[in-house]
């Protein structure tokens, strides 16, 4: 299997994108509806069909979303209750 030099500029700025977003960029890319992951330099395909320089009659592959995730710490705030304080009021005569 031979990589183009096509491919692996597009491998490189698709590596790029999803450092960006921190997630992965793949299918996030207007042409990534003519994807099919199958077949060899699947991204300079799918580019070259979505400008209209090849048509291919093959199924695309399913298109995914990038999906951020998140790992925050959730904190825990202990509840307490407040004692109520008695007063006494002296009464001045």
């Amino acid at each position: 299997m031979a990589i183009s030099n096509k491919q692996k500029e597009l491998d490189l700025i698709k590596w790029e994108k999803s450092q960006l977003l921190g997630c992965d960029a793949c299918g996030s890319f207007n042409y990534c509806a003519h994807c099919n992951k199958e077949i060899e330099n699947p991204c300079e395909t799918a580019l070259n069909v979505f400008n209209g320089d090849v048509k291919v009659e093959e199924k695309p592959a399913k298109k995914t979303t990038c999906k951020k995730t998140t790992t925050e710490k959730k904190t825990t705030t202990k509840k307490t209750t407040a004692k109520a304080s008695k007063t006494t009021k002296k009464s001045t005569k």
